[in-house]
């Protein structure tokens, strides 16, 4: 599928109900060449633009897992400090331990709660326009820590009122 067909996709009225879906189920993965990834931005940007328009009136959440992941991990307090700058301070002298921490917490429920209270937050500040789409990218950043087909089976509970599209390279 090219950038072109998603976006008529996208403005598909019946495509738009998140009640329908190809095996009833929300959630759809755009893979892309991870040479495009800039590209891939743009265009991702581009189409959020054109969906808000006053044709479509839809108000697209782009979230990017990577910064949504570090904000996170900035918030949450570790020590004297957050977890963050505690395994940024760590990564070089332990980097099996930091790594297996990571990987615990890109699924770990409060990550998870983390990302649907934003999206929850988004749709209260939606206005007149309708939330149809959430956009989530930057999978290729969190690799290896987050890997799509375990967020999505852990995420895929939190899915409701609107269409999850990922994007992955």
């Amino acid at each position: 599928m090219t950038i072109t067909e998603l976006y008529d996709q996208l403005c598909d009225k019946d495509f738009q109900d998140h009640y329908t879906g190809n095996l009833f189920f929300p959630a759809y993965m755009y893979m892309y060449d991870a040479q495009k990834e800039y590209e891939i931005d743009k265009e991702i940007l581009d189409i959020k633009n054109r969906l808000h328009r006053p044709n479509h009136y839809l108000d697209v959440m782009v979230i990017d897992l990577f910064e949504a992941f570090c904000t996170y991990l900035k918030q949450e307090k570790f020590g004297k400090s957050n977890k963050f700058d505690f395994y940024i301070a760590n990564e070089l002298s332990k980097p099996k331990a930091v790594q297996k921490s990571l990987e615990k917490d890109a699924y770990d429920i409060r990550f998870l709660n983390f990302l649907d209270a934003r999206i929850k937050e988004h749709f209260k500040n939606a206005n007149t326009y309708e939330v149809a789409y959430v956009f989530l990218k930057g999978f290729g950043n969190t690799f290896p820590y987050i890997r799509t087909s375990r967020f999505m089976n852990n995420f895929e509970k939190f899915i409701k009122g609107y269409k999850l599209i990922m994007f992955y390279p």
